[in-house]
């Protein structure tokens, strides 16, 4: 028995998932990456590095018909597999390790209407203990991330991603390297009057210009409490708390 697994509870659903003090544990961003994307009815949605599955679940919620989770660490897809046992979610929901450079191997071209992404943030300073590979480019880079989007998702189907503002320049480029057009585009900000500190992008696979910039999302009030916003994100109502 592993000591050092927990069990966690998802905002907003009544899914619960299995995290480890050792690994990587999902963070906001990860919870406002799931609320971001269009859903087509009966999606499809592949999520690259998917760690412990929190934004697959998280989109099973939402009422994705299917979705799959890759990852190329063991130890996190065998926690995500747990928490797909443990919320029922066997015929909707599976995890599966493998090399994202190397999707081909495992799935067929343009096969899923979604592709979702939280890719490591830094390509480059100190590299923290915990979580090395899922914050930092050690087993595969920004590129590797958008070339595998474009493989996997339709013609006309969506990759979104969360990012810092450093790499938003990047993003675009490779964007156009790899035929996927910026259809959406929201910036995360601490406090309203703070600089941003991450953007939600979505892409459409061969689609045409034309760019919706959506509102600002604030996480704080000014007296630090949760803003509007980030309760309905995270599916709580004022008053309420969350552990996540």
């Amino acid at each position: 028995m592993d000591l050092t697994s927990r069990k966690d509870s998802l905002p907003g659903c009544n899914y619960v998932l299995w995290q480890s003090a050792h690994e990587f544990c999902f963070t906001t961003d990860a919870v406002f990456l799931a609320q971001f994307p269009y859903l087509v009815r009966k999606a499809r949605v592949l999520e690259l590095g998917s760690g412990t599955g929190a934004i697959s679940l998280l989109l099973a919620a939402r009422g994705a018909e299917y979705i799959v989770g890759v990852d190329c660490n063991d130890t996190v897809v065998e926690l995500m597999k747990r928490s797909i046992n443990e919320n029922n979610l066997q015929d909707r929901v599976s995890a599966a390790q493998c090399d994202l450079r190397n999707l081909r191997k495992y799935y067929a071209a343009e096969s899923f209407d979604l592709v979702v992404a939280n890719p490591p943030y830094r390509n480059s300073g100190r590299q923290r203990r915990i979580g090395q590979a899922a914050c930092h480019e050690v087993t595969a880079n920004l590129e590797d991330f958008f070339q595998a989007a474009a493989y996997a998702v339709k013609y006309r189907g969506r990759y979104a991603l969360v990012q810092l503002p450093e790499r938003f320049t990047e993003c675009l480029q490779l964007a156009k390297k790899y035929g996927l057009e910026l259809k959406r585009l929201q910036w995360l900000h601490s406090f309203a009057h703070k600089p941003a500190w991450a953007f939600l992008a979505e892409f459409v696979k061969g689609g045409s210009a034309g760019l919706e910039v959506l509102e600002p999302l604030i996480m704080y009030n000014n007296d630090g409490t949760y803003s509007a916003q980030t309760l309905n994100k995270y599916g709580l109502t004022k008053g309420e708390e969350t552990g996540g």
